[in-house]
């Protein structure tokens, strides 16, 4: 967030996110997602992995490797949307309150989707594997969808959004859920 913010300023345009937008993905990113991925259940497949050692990193290569490409990802992603998200979304002016409501609505689901990548620390491919059994995961993720869902279509002056179109939502979530299958195709 902070990265696509100072790009924004130094290539000449208003930020896209404000102080309140970068405090929601801050909240997505750090809070829930500590809250999400803490409660995952430990596995025996933990029990069978060898132990690491006491001078040995707490980021894996793995791990780097999936920070990189998610973020690699997501920031070319909005800079495209923000040079060119008027010609991706029909009637929708560049700089505009609603340009700039969809970068921060896709900016938000790339998280949510990443949060589904980073349950499986290793390459395990199935990110879906053990998700039923994990109710406070599930919580988490519906409680950030339903707020995100209210800050963008209720936010007004206040968060500086405006209500999104069906197709506009469509799209914006699927340009989130690029994140699922880029972060484990390198696996």
């Amino acid at each position: 967030a902070l990265v696509l913010t100072f790009l924004s300023a130094t290539l000449g345009y208003e930020p896209p996110l404000n102080a309140v937008m970068m405090l929601w993905v801050n909240l997505i990113m750090d809070t829930m997602g500590a809250l999400a991925l803490g409660t995952e259940a430990p596995t025996e497949a933990l029990l069978d992995r060898k132990p690491l050692k006491r001078n040995a990193s707490l980021v894996s290569r793995v791990m780097w490797r999936n920070i990189l490409v998610q973020s690699i990802y997501q920031l070319a992603l909005l800079l495209i949307l923000l040079e060119n998200g008027d010609q991706y979304f029909d009637g929708v002016e560049k700089g505009s309150v609603r340009h700039f409501t969809i970068i921060f609505n896709v900016f938000v689901f790339c998280q949510i989707f990443n949060e589904l990548n980073a349950r499986s620390i290793g390459d395990d491919i199935n990110i879906f594997k053990g998700l039923a059994n994990n109710s406070m995961f599930q919580m988490v993720i519906l409680f950030t969808v339903i707020t995100q869902v209210g800050l963008v279509e209720l936010g007004g002056d206040f968060l500086r959004t405006t209500p999104l179109t069906p197709t506009e939502w469509y799209q914006s979530v699927a340009l989130g859920a690029v994140a699922l299958p880029l972060g484990k195709s390198l696996t």
